[in-house]
């Protein structure tokens, strides 16, 4: 199963890469945008190109286990994903900023919600 994790941002979209056939996880480059709508139709994009069967988005709750603002966002998104027949799912990512060292945040972050999904499943 090839599948897509991503670490929304406002602006700033960490992207991750896993086949589940052969354990290999690797980032990709991090989406730029302006908008929701530019957001979406890159995630289309990355969907056709790499043949994606499955969507995972990280869902920032609040420690407290609430939906704060941006998890309101990465639930609008889900669903317009959803809405372009696009599987997507979301993975609670509280705890897992990783220590990205020289590595870009996002796709930092993307990665390790990526693995977090592929050791759950």
């Amino acid at each position: 199963m090839r599948i897509l994790g991503l670490d929304i941002g406002l602006r700033r979209t960490g992207v991750a890469f896993a086949d589940s056939t052969d354990d290999i996880l690797f980032s990709l480059e991090t989406i730029q945008h302006k908008s929701e709508e530019e957001l979406i139709e890159a995630i289309q994009n990355i969907v056709a190109e790499k043949s994606i069967e499955e969507v995972v988005l990280g869902l920032p709750l609040l420690l407290s286990g609430e939906e704060g603002s941006q998890a309101k966002i990465v639930v609008n998104i889900q669903e317009k994903l959803k809405n372009e027949g696009i599987s997507c799912s979301v993975l609670d990512e509280r705890y897992t900023t990783p220590k990205a060292g020289d590595m870009d945040k996002d796709a930092a972050s993307a990665c390790e919600i990526l693995a977090l999904w592929l050791q759950r499943k």
